[in-house]
């Protein structure tokens, strides 16, 4: 069995915190990697899991339990075994929350790095939701500007990137499968829910374009020799196929992020 654990400052109540936590499967949506959730039969979570030129898929049922000071989060799926715990230690004015994954199953003597990425994200995912609970703008105002980009629209893109800054630009070595974590390790640097990434290779044959906002693809633009490929997530198959898209860049790649000036 695989573990990797990670701690987080939250600065909010732990009302915030024990909100946040109670609701799984909105709780569960804002982890890397997940497909999708569903409440049909329980809490249910499609998680792709990439490393290299492997993908480990599975769909897990997802029990939640907690006590006075934890929760814990065991997922059962066909192939492998999953469980988050969360402790929370309350400060005067904010909550320290200890986070351990487990994994036991398919690839995991592969997946050591995939799983700190997932295991960071969900501390990042925690800290953003509980310290934003009580000052979330409504949904029309904090998602209209990023609902409107179309990669198939170049208009769209320059009409978001005329209301962006750019906080981040560098070359990045990407291993295949491995963009997921340049991005993470980005995210750990910056404070904004919505990033808009873009890279392109020195001699421009290669180039990609992506929008996540939380931990979520929204749409992502991939070019290379034999042609261009474009998705914009807005159901279960396109939210796969972006996957399989972003698992498969790789290279030297010159790397900008671009933030919405308003913080979306």
């Amino acid at each position: 069995m695989k573990r990797r654990n990670t701690s987080v400052e939250i600065n909010a109540p732990r009302e915030n915190v024990e909100k946040i936590l109670e609701d799984a499967p909105q709780f569960i949506t804002n982890w890397p990697y997940v497909v999708r959730v569903n409440t049909r039969n329980g809490v249910q979570a499609e998680i792709l899991l990439p490393r290299f030129v492997f993908k480990f898929g599975d769909t897990y049922t997802f029990t939640v339990m907690n006590d006075s000071s934890s929760y814990i989060y065991d997922g059962i799926g066909e192939k492998s075994h999953l469980t988050v715990t969360i402790g929370m230690k309350e400060w005067q004015k904010s909550v320290t929350a200890d986070i351990e994954l487990s994994y036991q199953g398919r690839g995991e003597f592969l997946l050591g790095k995939t799983l700190e990425v997932l295991v960071s994200g969900i501390a990042r995912s925690l800290k953003e939701l509980a310290e934003n609970l009580d000052t979330v703008p409504p949904l029309s105002a904090s998602a209209g500007i990023v609902d409107n980009v179309d990669f198939s629209d170049p208009m769209s893109v320059v009409s978001f990137l005329s209301k962006s800054k750019m906080v981040h630009s560098g070359l990045h070595i990407i291993q295949k499968g491995g963009l997921f974590d340049v991005i993470m390790e980005m995210r750990g640097k910056l404070s904004y829910s919505t990033l808009y990434v873009s890279g392109i290779t020195q001699d421009g044959m290669k180039a990609f374009k992506l929008l996540i906002k939380g931990s979520q693809v929204l749409a992502v633009e991939y070019r290379n020799q034999n042609g261009t490929q474009v998705v914009k997530v807005e159901d279960d198959e396109t939210a796969r196929k972006a996957l399989e898209i972003v698992s498969g860049i790789e290279g030297a790649y010159m790397v900008n992020v671009w933030v919405p000036v308003g913080g979306v």
